[in-house]
């Protein structure tokens, strides 16, 4: 499994239970704000993210990639960019 595919599930489960929606439900490719992730929630999910990947992220990044997909997307990225400036420096 892909680091998008796993951040991708890591999101889709994470506003499944917070929102309370059903999974098959839960579109890759609608807006966040159509799965009902406002501010509250988009700020702990950020903070889910960060903590369960060891990353920074911006809280704009959900308004920069509204969408389930380009989220995981844009984490994977930043995730990956982490992995890389760590293992320059060992």
């Amino acid at each position: 499994m892909s680091l998008i595919d796993t951040l991708q599930r890591h999101i889709s489960t994470f506003i499944s239970t917070e929102a309370d929606l059903p999974a098959d439900e839960i579109d890759l490719h609608s807006p966040l704000g159509a799965l009902g992730v406002g501010s509250l929630l988009g700020t702990r999910l950020i903070g889910n993210l960060e903590e369960h990947f060891a990353v920074r992220l911006r809280p704009t990044l959900l308004f920069e990639h509204p969408s389930i997909a380009e989220l995981a997307s844009a984490v994977a990225g930043i995730v990956a960019g982490d992995q890389q400036k760590e293992s320059a420096h060992v």
